[in-house]
């Protein structure tokens, strides 16, 4: 992937470079601005709950950030920040979470301050090998505890659920199973669905499926809906896999939550299993590199993310559930009270290789 780096002084063409406010406890945005999910003013939601970046630390100095979301999902908030403070300075760097990762082991001493992942296996890793700090209790504090790293190294933003896309055509949403284990032995779904194995996101949920349910389940899973239901394997990633069960090719795939955001077409929706693999959650977050010249600085900046202000935005403009209470999730997605997740330790998903191997061993492409 094209490395990009981008500062205050860079253009954001996603957005025509204009930053974001806080207005009547809502982020908005101007008419011209185009961001994923929805960058304008949301009417009719509550204030956010949480602390506002009013009354956290001011930011000085220059921070360098990995950053493993893509710029057309953070860059405006990235923006706000920078711009908030005049004595203020961010760089961040864009690219796949697992090239970042790479490029920390590989660097003498990385130039990061805080690493931003896409998911929690990149944060364990890297908390694994000594290259991030323990954050404060304070900050931490602001999120639930299923959403931070037990060893306090890192800390959630956003959580991510899997979900059932489905077209609408096809089923009602009360035609699904609740149970991800029917959809590999229901005859209704046999060579109409679906996945996307080589995603990091999907392997994170094989990876879950072994951790709750145990490998020979999981491994029994993925023989049956390879061999039986004969599922298909997005052409695409999630974007693929969603762009497919809208057009009709197959009635359902197994994806994320927030494809719903970037859906393209009203046939597309989703369904949620319940207290199974199949409704796991991951979530975006980040950690403060030990190589960091100004650790406090990184951290406080770690902190503005799971501010009001930054909740709201992730609420309202990436459609992922905010990991702040108070805020509430957008209402085009299902609310939490919907369905059940299950609980397990996030840190589990740092392992994919048992996951990998079962997709090896079935003879599924990853």
């Amino acid at each position: 992937m094209e490395q990009r780096v981008a500062t205050r002084r860079t253009a954001l063409a996603t957005i025509g470079g204009t930053a974001i406010g806080l207005t009547a406890g809502c982020l908005g945005g101007t008419d011209d601005q185009d961001v994923l999910g929805d960058p304008e003013y949301v009417e009719g939601r509550p204030d956010p709950g949480g602390v506002s970046m009013e009354e956290l630390p001011d930011l000085s100095g220059e921070l360098t950030v990995y950053s493993g979301r893509s710029e057309p999902r953070i860059g405006e908030l990235m923006e706000h920040v920078e711009s908030k403070y005049d004595d203020f300075s961010l760089e961040v760097r864009y690219d796949d979470t697992a090239d970042l990762v790479g490029a920390i082991e590989a660097e003498d001493e990385t130039p990061a301050d805080v690493f931003y992942g896409s998911e929690t296996q990149s944060m364990t890793d890297l908390k694994d090998d000594g290259y991030t700090v323990e954050l404060s209790g304070d900050v931490l504090d602001h999120v639930d505890e299923g959403s931070r790293d037990p060893d306090g190294h890192w800390i959630g933003f956003t959580r991510r659920y899997r979900a059932v896309a489905y077209n609408t055509e096809a089923y009602d949403a009360d035609d699904l199973p609740e149970d991800i284990f029917a959809y590999a032995e229901d005859d209704r779904f046999a060579g109409d669905i679906m996945w996307p194995p080589d995603q990091g996101s999907t392997q994170a949920f094989l990876t879950a499926m072994i951790v709750i349910h145990g490998e020979d389940e999981a491994r029994e899973w993925v023989e049956t809906l390879t061999n039986d239901q004969d599922a298909e394997i997005s052409p695409g990633g999630d974007s693929g896999l969603a762009q497919a069960v809208t057009d009709g090719e197959v009635s359902v795939g197994l994806t994320n939550h927030y494809t719903l955001a970037d859906s393209p077409g009203e046939a597309y929706d989703i369904a949620f299993t319940s207290d199974d693999a199949g409704a796991m959650y991951n979530v975006t977050g980040g950690a403060v590199m030990a190589d960091s010249d100004d650790q406090s600085t990184a951290e406080a900046f770690v902190e503005h993310l799971v501010s009001a202000e930054a909740q709201e935005y992730f609420a309202t403009t990436t459609w992922e559930y905010p990991t702040v209470d108070g805020v509430e999730p957008i209402e085009e997605v299902p609310s939490t009270d919907e369905f059940e997740p299950p609980e397990f330790d996030l840190n589990e998903l740092a392992e994919p290789e048992p996951a990998q191997e079962i997709l090896r061993d079935v003879g599924v492409p990853f």
